[in-house]
């Protein structure tokens, strides 16, 4: 089982491989795609499985500050101590799942997007100033 899945990702890789450089306007620049295709397979594999616990854990701080600040406001105020601490028992689950679910997609998106575009770099890791990559 295990040699024919190897053997079948080892086959697609050849043919995507293939496929990719048809467009190539000389063949300096398909030689160049076929040698970088290994460096950005890598580059996604570690951009993904990297990038995703840290954008979760961006996305996670920053949607349950967002959170509790909210509602704070809506029952007194994010000023006062004791409307921030009641808030909180709902801003900080709510950020937690939110962000969660919002750090598995953009971590996902930048690894595999930004880990082609620009391999080993700090957007593919989900470490750039702007986490949605816009």
């Amino acid at each position: 089982m295990f040699k024919s899945l190897t053997s079948l990702m080892v086959a697609t890789g050849i043919i995507a491989a293939s496929a990719a450089p048809c467009l190539a306007a000389d063949a300096q620049e398909m030689a160049k795609g076929y040698a970088m295709f290994p460096v950005k397979a890598l580059a996604i594999g570690t951009g993904t499985v990297v990038g995703i616990p840290i954008a979760i854990t961006r996305r996670a701080s920053s949607r349950s500050v967002e959170f509790t600040q909210n509602f704070a406001d809506q029952i007194g105020g994010h000023e006062n101590i004791v409307p921030s601490a009641f808030a909180m028992l709902m801003g900080v689950p709510f950020g937690l799942l939110v962000g969660t679910g919002e750090g598995v997609y953009y971590g996902g998106k930048n690894g595999i997007v930004t880990g082609y575009e620009s391999p080993f770099s700090l957007g593919s890791f989900s470490l750039d100033s702007d986490l949605e990559g816009e």
